[in-house]
């Protein structure tokens, strides 16, 4: 997911400050991000999760409000 919402494995290399392929690793579950690196990817999902769900509330909310 982290891929996805910065555009590609590189980019959460880049996010991270850790190499392509040990973020490779870790989808292919050959290997566990450490624990720091894993909080800071939760961290990353749990604000766009946020973002969206408070998007969509405004959205809801202008729409009950013309409709």
């Amino acid at each position: 997911m982290a891929a996805e919402i910065l555009g590609d494995q590189d980019a959460v290399a880049s996010f991270l400050g850790t190499t392509p392929e040990m973020v490779a690793s870790w989808a292919a579950e050959s290997a566990e991000p450490a624990l720091d690196f894993f909080l800071r990817l939760v961290d990353l999902i749990e604000q766009k999760t946020v973002n969206a769900a408070r998007l969509a509330t405004v959205v809801r909310k202008r729409r009950d409000e013309t409709g």
